[in-house]
C-alpha cells in the first residue's frame, strides 16, 4: 500500500533522539498526529546536530519508518526533513545601483538590486570560509532588512523616483555537507525527500505566527547538542545563530557529580522539574536518593554559563537585547534556564517563555515519549512540508551546458539556478563603457561611454526573466550583457567655442588661436583626450602673450634700464629698453591688449648707453649762441662750456651711470673766436682805427660774449664808404658761416 496523498511523514533528526511522526490533514486543513516514533541513538553517531555515522542514523530511521508502517497500515515513500539551524551560516550584505537619471523604480531593478546584494553575500562567504567559491554552501534565502532611496530609508521602493537605490539584506547559506548526509541517510531508508525545511524555520511557522513577526523575538531551540537561535523584526527572520552547546553539558554536569553513565543522568535531569527527590545509581552501583534541589544547586554553574552564552549570541545577532524569548526543545525544560536568560538578557522574567505544542492550534495530538515543546519541531517540520507541498525544492537543472543541483525552500527560480551556477546577474544589465572624465580649467567635464546591449536569458530556448519557475531537467542558456565601448574625445569636445583674430606683427599677418594644455604640455584642439586629464586653455590678448606663444621670445628677456642720474643738482632719470614695441604706431608695453586688425611691431635696439651728449640732448640745453653783429643776427657756437662729471672735466661722448652728478654750464665765445669762427679778416680794412662796442660799451678782441650780445664793429673817423665795405665783409662772411654750418649739419647727421 501506499502512502497516502492527505498523510504526511515528518522526520526530526536530533543529535540524541530521532523523531518520526505521520500527521493526517482533516476537512478544516487541520493536522492530526496519527502515528509517531522516538528512538534514541546507541551510540552517539550524531555530534552537535551533525551526522558523524551515516549507515548507522540510516538503520534508526529504518526502525522509525518500519514501525510506523506497521502501526498505519501503510507504505512510507515520501518524508519531511530538516537541516539544523547550528548549520547555517547568515551573512549582511548590500548592494546599491545608481541610475544615469532620475527614473521610476520597477520590480525588475528591485529584483536585480537584491539579488546584485546575495551575490556580494557569496562572495563574502567564500572569503571568509578561505575558498575560491561559495560551492561548498547552498544558498537557502534572504531577508530584506533595509531600503534606501537616494540615500533615505524606504518601506517600499515600487514606484518610488530616484537616481539611486541601494538595499541591505541578510542571506542565509545551508553546507552542502549537511544536505548532503541527510539525502544519504534518506536514501539508505529508501525514502525519498518530499521537502526540506531548517530547524529554525519548521519551529517558527508554529510558535511565531506570521502576525507576530513584527515583534523582536528571539526563538531558541535547545537541544541535546545545540542551542538554534533565529530572530524575528519588522515582519520577518532577520537572523539565525547557533551555541554549541545545550542539554548535553547539563547531563554531563550531572554526570560528573554524581558519577553516573551518561543515559542514567538524561533520566535524573528530565526528573528534575517533577520529582522532589531522585533516586541514582553510580558507576559502584551505590544508590541513594538525593533531592532534586542538591541536584540543581549543583548544575546551577552550568545552566548560567549556558544561558550566558546564549544570551550574548541573541545580543551579538540582534544588536540589542529582544523583546521576549521564547524557548523550545527537550532543553528548554532544563531548570533555572529561565531565570538565568532573564538575567543575562537584563529582562523581566515574563518576558521569557517555554512555548507548548498544547498551546499552538494548527497540529493536534502528543508525541507521548517527548515533553510538549520537544515536539514543536517535528510538527513544525509537518508543517512546512504540508505548506510547500507542491514546491519542488531539490531537482537539477542545466545551465550554459553544465549541470546544477539546487535546493530551495521556496519555489525553485531561474534566479535560484544562476546563483548556484555563481552567474553574475549584473552581467545581464546593458553596462555602458567607461566614462571618460577631465578637469578644464578646475572644471569637472565627462564624455559618456557608449551603452551596451542587455543579455538574455532562454529557458528551453524560451527568453525569460530570473523570476520565472524552473522544474527539474530544465535547460538554461544564458548570454551575458555586452559591455559597451569606452568613451573617446578630442581636446576640443570639452572646451567652448573660442575666438581667433588676425593681427599684422612686423609687416607679416598672423592668426591668433587660442592655446591648449593638457597635463602642463600644450597640445592642440584635435589632441585625444586622456582619462582624469587636466586641461587648460587661453586666450592671448597681450602683447607680453602674443610675444611668448607666437614670437617664442620669452618676455624675460625684454629689459627695460633705469639710470638715475643729477643734471645740474636736478634728479633726473633715463629708460630705455632692449626691445621697442609698437601698437598701431604707438609705443606700448607687455601689458597692451591686441584687437583684431591691430599692426604690432616689435624691434630690437642697438644701444643701452647713455652719453653726456645724450643727457645734454635729452634737456633741450642749447648749444648754440645768438650774437647781433653789426645789427645782424648770427649764430656761433658756444665755445667756452663748463662741463663736469662727479667733479671732474668730462666730455660729451663720456658714459653715465646711475648716481654720476653731471654739471653743465654754457661759457660764452671770445670776441676774437667769433671773428675767426665768421671767417672775419680785419687785415683787409687798411685805414683807420679798429673800434668794437659790446652792448654799447667798447670792449678789446679778447672779451667774452654770451647770448643775446650786440656786438659792432668799425674803423673810428672813416668816411661812410669804410663802413659800408665793413657791413659787406661782414655779410660776405656771415654767408660762409651759415654754409659751412649747413655742411656740418649734413655730416652729423
Amino acid at each position: 500500500m501506499n502512502q497516502k496523498n492527505d498523510n504526511i511523514f515528518a522526520l526530526d533528526i536530533g543529535t540524541r533522539t530521532i523523531v518520526g511522526a505521520i500527521l493526517e490533514r482533516d476537512e478544516d486543513q487541520q493536522l492530526n498526529l496519527k502515528a509517531s516514533q522516538v528512538i534514541e541513538h546507541q551510540n552517539r553517531s550524531m555530534l552537535d546536530g551533525q551526522i558523524h555515522n551515516v549507515m548507522e542514523v540510516a538503520e534508526q530511521v529504518k526502525k522509525i519508518k518500519k514501525n510506523l508502517e506497521e502501526e498505519c497500515a501503510t507504505t512510507l515513500n515520501k518524508v519531511g526533513i530538516a537541516a539544523a539551524g547550528r548549520a547555517l551560516k547568515t551573512v549582511k550584505s548590500s548592494h546599491q545601483i545608481d541610475f544615469k537619471s532620475k527614473k521610476e523604480i520597477k520590480q525588475e531593478d528591485i529584483r536585480m538590486l537584491e539579488f546584485g546584494a546575495v551575490q556580494n553575500a557569496q562572495q563574502e562567504l567564500a572569503s571568509h570560509e578561505n575558498q575560491n567559491t561559495a560551492n561548498g554552501y547552498h544558498f537557502v534565502g534572504y531577508t530584506v532588512l533595509e531600503s534606501n532611496l537616494d540615500g533615505i530609508k524606504v518601506e517600499s521602493l515600487l514606484g518610488q523616483s530616484g537616481k539611486g537605490i541601494e538595499v541591505e539584506v541578510i542571506a542565509t547559506f545551508l553546507p552542502r555537507i549537511v544536505v548532503d548526509s541527510l539525502l544519504t541517510v534518506i536514501r539508505e531508508a529508501e525514502l525519498e525527500v518530499e521537502h526540506l525545511t531548517l530547524e529554525p524555520i519548521a519551529a517558527s511557522q508554529l510558535v511565531v505566527p506570521k502576525q507576530m513577526y513584527n515583534f523582536n523575538l528571539a526563538l531558541i531551540d535547545i537541544g541535546a547538542g545545540t542551542s538554534d537561535i533565529a530572530i524575528t523584526e519588522d515582519g520577518s527572520i532577520i537572523g539565525y545563530a547557533m551555541v554549541p552547546v545545550a542539554g548535553d553539558e547539563i547531563t554531563e554536569a550531572i554526570c560528573e557529580n554524581y558519577m553516573v553513565d551518561y543515559h542514567h543522568a538524561e533520566k535524573i535531569k528530565r526528573q528534575l522539574q517533577t520529582e522532589d527527590a531522585v533516586t541514582m545509581t553510580n558507576i559502584l552501583d551505590q544508590e541513594e536518593e538525593i533531592p532534586s534541589s542538591n541536584v540543581i544547586d549543583k548544575i546551577e554553574a552550568t545552566v548560567d554559563e549556558l544561558a550566558r552564552l546564549i544570551g550574548e549570541e541573541i545580543i551579538n545577532l540582534n544588536g540589542s537585547q529582544p523583546q521576549a524569548v521564547m524557548c523550545i526543545g527537550g532543553g528548554s525544560l532544563t531548570p533555572l534556564l529561565e531565570e538565568k536568560l532573564a538575567e543575562n538578557l537584563d529582562l523581566p522574567q515574563a518576558r521569557i517563555g517555554v512555548k507548548d505544542i498544547e498551546n499552538i492550534d494548527r497540529v493536534t495530538g502528543e508525541i507521548e515519549e517527548l515533553a510538549g515543546s520537544q515536539a514543536v519541531t517535528p510538527f513544525g517540520i509537518a508543517v512546512s512540508c504540508y505548506e510547500n507541498m507542491n514546491r519542488a525544492n531539490f531537482l537539477d537543472v542545466e545551465v550554459n551546458g553544465d549541470r546544477v543541483h539546487l535546493f530551495t525552500l521556496t519555489e525553485p527560480r531561474v534566479a535560484d539556478a544562476l546563483l548556484a551556477a555563481e552567474i553574475d546577474l549584473k552581467a545581464l544589465k546593458a553596462e555602458p563603457g567607461m566614462a571618460l572624465s577631465v578637469e578644464v580649467n578646475g572644471e569637472l567635464k565627462m564624455i559618456r561611454g557608449t551603452m551596451g546591449e542587455k543579455g538574455r536569458i532562454l529557458l528551453n530556448g524560451e527568453e525569460v526573466d530570473i523570476e520565472t519557475t524552473i522544474t527539474q531537467g530544465d535547460q538554461l542558456v544564458v548570454e551575458l550583457g555586452e559591455q559597451g565601448k569606452a568613451a573617446t574625445g578630442e581636446i576640443r569636445d570639452v572646451v567652448p567655442e573660442l575666438p581667433t583674430r588676425e593681427v599684422t606683427i612686423n609687416g607679416t599677418a598672423v592668426e591668433i588661436e587660442p592655446i591648449y594644455y593638457m597635463n602642463g604640455k600644450k597640445v592642440g584642439a584635435e589632441t585625444e583626450l586622456e582619462d582624469r586629464a587636466e586641461v587648460t586653455y587661453d586666450i592671448l590678448q597681450t602683447v607680453g602673450e602674443i610675444i611668448e606663444e607666437i614670437l617664442e621670445l620669452p618676455t624675460s628677456k625684454i629689459r627695460t634700464k633705469t639710470i638715475t642720474y643729477t643734471l645740474n643738482g636736478e634728479e633726473k632719470q633715463y629708460q630705455r629698453q632692449n626691445y621697442q614695441i609698437v601698437l598701431n604706431g604707438e609705443d606700448v608695453d607687455l601689458r597692451a591688449e591686441v584687437d583684431e586688425g591691430d599692426e604690432l611691431v616689435i624691434e630690437e635696439n642697438e644701444a643701452e648707453l647713455l652719453t653726456i651728449a645724450d643727457v645734454i640732448e635729452q634737456q633741450d640745453i642749447d648749444n648754440d649762441l645768438e650774437i647781433i653783429f653789426n645789427g645782424r643776427k648770427i649764430e656761433v657756437p658756444n665755445l667756452n662750456q663748463k662741463l663736469l662729471k662727479n667733479g671732474q672735466t668730462a666730455t660729451k661722448d663720456d658714459l653715465v651711470g646711475s648716481g654720476d652728478e653731471i654739471e653743465y654750464k654754457a661759457g660764452g665765445i671770445r670776441l676774437n673766436q667769433l671773428l675767426n669762427h665768421i671767417n672775419y679778416d680785419i687785415s683787409n680794412i687798411s685805414a683807420g682805427k679798429l673800434k668794437v662796442k659790446k652792448n654799447g660799451e667798447e670792449i678789446n678782441f679778447t672779451e667774452q660774449l654770451i647770448d643775446g650780445d650786440e656786438v659792432e664793429l668799425y674803423i673810428e673817423n672813416s668816411a661812410q664808404d669804410q663802413r659800408e665795405e665793413v657791413k659787406k665783409e661782414i655779410n660776405k662772411t656771415d654767408s660762409l658761416v651759415q654754409l659751412k654750418r649747413k655742411l656740418n649739419q649734413k655730416i652729423n647727421n
